[in-house]
């Protein structure tokens, strides 16, 4: 089952902090809160009594995915969404689907994944493995030589 992006914020008189991420990450700081409360209270150098409350999940539709082209080929809109500016950050395989969904381009995890692999082995992307968030990829750049 997909994960839906769940954000946790947390007010101290004025001030304000959000987390952010995966809800099993973020309900796990839950255990932290208190020492991660004393530090913000540190830095902003105030003492009011902390208020906590939990966001409503991010919904996939709400989130901001850039918009691109309807396409009926998978590599074309994996391009498409690596080469906006979005693209620039390295993106799980999990967020490449929730952005093509965004945009109404379906295609099975299985083809995903494929293609995926495909256009690594042509070059046209990068890929690498993360500990916590699995391979990420990106636009594979054409090196420039300087001289």
């Amino acid at each position: 089952m997909e994960q839906i992006p769940f954000r946790l914020k947390v007010k101290i008189g004025e001030m304000e902090v959000e987390l952010g991420g995966k809800k099993e990450e973020v309900l796990s700081t839950l255990d932290d809160l208190k020492e991660i409360v004393g530090k913000v209270n540190i830095a902003f150098d105030g003492s009011p009594r902390p208020r906590v409350r939990l966001m409503e999940p991010v919904k996939a539709e709400e989130a901001e995915y850039p918009k691109i082209p309807r396409t009926n080929q998978c590599s074309e809109a994996i391009v498409s969404l690596l080469s906006t500016d979005w693209g620039k950050i390295p993106r799980a395989i999990g967020e490449l689907r929730e952005a093509m969904e965004a945009n109404a381009v379906f295609f099975p995890g299985t083809t995903l994944s494929g293609v995926l692999l495909w256009l690594v082995k042509k070059g046209q992307l990068r890929r690498w493995k993360d500990k916590k968030r699995g391979y990420l990829y990106v636009v594979n750049e054409p090196e420039t030589d300087e001289k």
